[in-house]
């Protein structure tokens, strides 16, 4: 019995290559996104939704975290149980 092992399958690239023709102007790149917050576990922008409020629960976008209420976020200074920090801007 000698049969051929099976072959196995070509893989292909999800995102192929970008094809750049000489002489054109480079693509403009995306501003930045302006985020008033970062999340202190996994380091995630965000920025709190000035309709929120007081009360409401406020959550990372990524990781789901719990950070604090929307009132800790408007809180001048915030205090120090929340879980985010001000973003560099």
């Amino acid at each position: 019995m000698t049969e051929e092992p099976r072959r196995r399958p070509i893989l292909r690239l999800k995102n192929p290559p970008k094809v750049i023709v000489p002489g054109a102007p480079p693509p403009p790149s995306p501003p930045p996104p302006a985020h008033d917050w970062k999340c202190k576990p996994c380091g995630a922008g965000l920025s709190v939704a000035a309709e929120l409020e007081d009360a409401a629960e406020v959550r990372c976008p990524s990781c789901n975290a719990k950070l604090g209420t929307a009132g800790d976020f408007r809180a001048d200074p915030p205090p120090a149980k929340l879980r985010a920090r001000p973003a560099k801007r």
